[in-house]
């Protein structure tokens, strides 16, 4: 564990998070409601944690990190057939190469920008999408379309997950969860990693060390937005449909604040925003019908407080106890 997780507040999360994380649903399991909502956060920390590695690590701003985030849901009902069982690994790996192919296409055109260029350029591409598909009557234009079967996650004739039922379905997401956590840390501590820091510092001074920055920045353009795929590939299995509104550009905006709140580029800390963001969500949207108006200010006034979000702000904390 602590060779993936060396920080002191990473293992604390690790050992509070998911234990915690695996434990609540076993008593909502009466309540489904209260087991999709959790599914849906858990889901959405893993297309956060894919915009937080961009953003955080690689300094690469996008507001059309969303646009792979539905096309993970569009990809599989194109592809699977409509009235048969499929294996949900195979269709992982067609989605999650599809969706790298796209991303290798785009990423040659937008990575040549940087800056708010670069965020124009993914909103402009993301947007198109956006509204190729609300138009489009072959994809069933605003309203989307419609999963008819989950797919079948046996391997190797073994299965430990019925997609079927909403507790199973949880934990295979969270399974998920942890799975992309520690790929991230990997990627993150591997030598591929230190140079990606070093692109993010000082792209200068590392394109004179000989490295090519732009093929270093496109490798991580294409492993995020697979990953966002993957996210979008399992809330359209969660829900049974996929629409345009996935591909907005408040889909990025949200997963772009939840990033900041949880401490950009730690990782761990987008799945801390996430829960925070969606916390907050669901408990004002019940409390007043003017909850926009007191999540803004509540999100303006953790976000001067936490200037390195939550997660720096709990890394300072130990360091003063210490």
């Amino acid at each position: 564990m602590t060779y993936f997780f060396g920080k002191k507040t990473e293992q604390l999360f690790i050992w509070l998070f998911f234990p915690l994380a695996l434990l609540l649903p076993l008593f909502l399991e009466q309540n489904e409601f209260y087991v999709n909502k959790l599914t849906s956060v858990v889901i959405f920390a893993i297309f956060v944690m894919s915009l937080d590695y961009l953003v955080g690590r690689c300094g690469m701003i996008t507001l059309g990190h969303s646009m792979f985030y539905g096309l993970g849901g569009y990809l599989f009902i194109l592809i699977a057939p409509e009235f048969e069982a499929v294996n949900f690994w195979v269709y992982t790996f067609y989605i999650c190469v599809l969706a790298a192919a796209i991303a290798l296409v785009v990423g040659v055109i937008v990575l040549r920008t940087s800056g708010v260029y670069m965020i124009m350029i993914t909103l402009a591409i993301a947007q198109m999408c956006f509204y190729f598909f609300s138009d489009s009557v072959e994809f069933g234009g605003n309203d989307g379309l419609f999963i008819l079967m989950k797919p079948d996650t046996s391997l190797f004739g073994l299965a430990f997950f019925n997609l079927d039922d909403p507790l199973h379905f949880y934990y295979f997401c969270l399974l998920s969860l942890f799975n992309c956590l520690v790929f991230w840390k990997l990627v993150t501590g591997s030598r591929f990693g230190r140079i990606m820091e070093a692109v993010k510092d000082n792209p200068q001074r590392t394109t004179a060390l000989g490295y090519n920055v732009f093929l270093f920045r496109l490798l991580s353009y294409v492993m995020a937005s697979a990953l966002a795929a993957y996210a979008g590939y399992l809330f359209a299995l969660q829900y049974g449909f996929v629409n345009p509104s996935m591909m907005s550009w408040q889909t990025s905006g949200s997963a772009l604040v939840m990033s900041i709140l949880g401490g950009m580029g730690s990782l761990y800390g987008a799945i801390l925003g996430t829960v925070v963001y969606e916390g907050l969500h669901y408990s004002l949207e019940h409390l007043t019908e003017h909850w926009l108006l007191l999540m803004g200010c509540l999100i303006i006034a953790m976000v001067m407080l936490f200037k390195a979000g939550i997660a720096g702000f709990l890394e300072n904390l130990l360091e003063r106890r210490k």
